[in-house]
């Protein structure tokens, strides 16, 4: 890749990882203790994501502090969720009826969060650092392509690739496994749309080679349909069901004065030709087929750089 794509793909990354707990549509604005004290009574796992979309500011700072003070500028999306950790730890310890605010409550869990990640970060030898965590993301892939074997061939055919000893190898995948081995909260939905009680999972998105692949996947796709045409990205997203500008597959509806987010239904090409007055439904099929098309162009001419 060029200088200028490896900038862009930094700056997208950089927006990602700082918009990861972010709602679109915006929840409802609530003071921030409003959001736990209705999480704690209501049990209600919406209140948790609108918190942590309240707080994301307040945690990328946290986080940006975090990466200057120990030259860790890579980590900043993994030492940002150990906080999001620390947080869900001290949801199991709070009791509001104590009067403290869970702002101040929480400080101490995050920061033992953070604490922990980093001494896992920096178990070993190898201390990680903004030059080589890219090479531990990039072996990690490359060990869990073959099937996270270890033996002395897969080893080697590991440091042939990357131009590495194999006991430098050796030391890169044991640091990647360990700091695979934590949970984080996201949500979770099932069948219905219906968000499920399951708020601890594990953490693939912190591994370090789903990190990398997850900023080079969306950097892909958008620009295969930033590619097509307003009525093309219109018949994609209605059949496909999402957002055609957030890309987001849930919209928030008012019922009865509450906000509930629903999935966005995918449309039949006969549906979606009579809502945008086209001729036939074969006219709204081959608009979609032709995206496809072009779409899969530029993935290949993306996946080529």
């Amino acid at each position: 890749m060029s200088e200028e794509q490896n900038e862009v793909l930094a700056q997208q990354r950089h927006l990602l990882e700082r918009r990861m707990y972010c709602l679109d549509p915006a929840p409802p604005k609530l003071p921030s203790q409003e959001y736990i004290v209705r999480y704690l009574t209501e049990k209600e796992e919406k209140y948790l994501a609108w918190y942590l979309h309240d707080q994301e500011p307040a945690l990328n700072k946290l986080a940006q502090a975090a990466c200057e003070r120990y030259a860790m500028m890579e980590h900043f999306a993994d030492i940002k969720q150990a906080a999001v950790c620390g947080i869900l730890v001290a949801l199991q310890m709070y009791d509001p009826a104590v009067g403290t605010p869970f702002a101040a409550f929480q400080k101490r869990y995050i920061q033992d969060g953070i604490d922990d990640y980093i001494r896992t970060a920096q178990s070993g030898v190898i201390t990680m650092t903004a030059d080589t965590y890219p090479v531990l993301r990039r072996i990690m892939a490359i060990y869990h392509r073959d099937g996270d074997d270890c033996s002395d061939s897969c080893i080697q055919q590991i440091a042939d690739e990357t131009g590495m000893d194999t006991k430098t190898i050796r030391r890169y995948i044991a640091i990647g496994t360990l700091n695979e081995r934590r949970v984080d909260f996201y949500r979770q939905y099932d069948e219905d749309g219906a968000e499920t009680g399951e708020d601890i999972s594990v953490d693939t998105t912190s591994q370090p080679d789903k990190l990398y692949f997850r900023a080079m996947l969306y950097d892909a796709l958008h620009q295969a349909y930033d590619s097509l045409t307003y009525r093309e990205q219109r018949t994609v997203a209605k059949h496909l069901g999402f957002c055609d500008t957030c890309w987001s597959v849930r919209k928030a509806v008012l019922i009865n004065g509450e906000i509930k987010y629903r999935p966005i239904k995918p449309m039949t090409f006969e549906e979606i030709s009579h809502s945008a007055s086209r001729k036939s439904d074969k006219a709204s099929e081959r608009t979609y087929n032709n995206a496809l098309k072009k779409m899969r162009k530029t993935l290949l001419f993306h996946l080529e750089l």
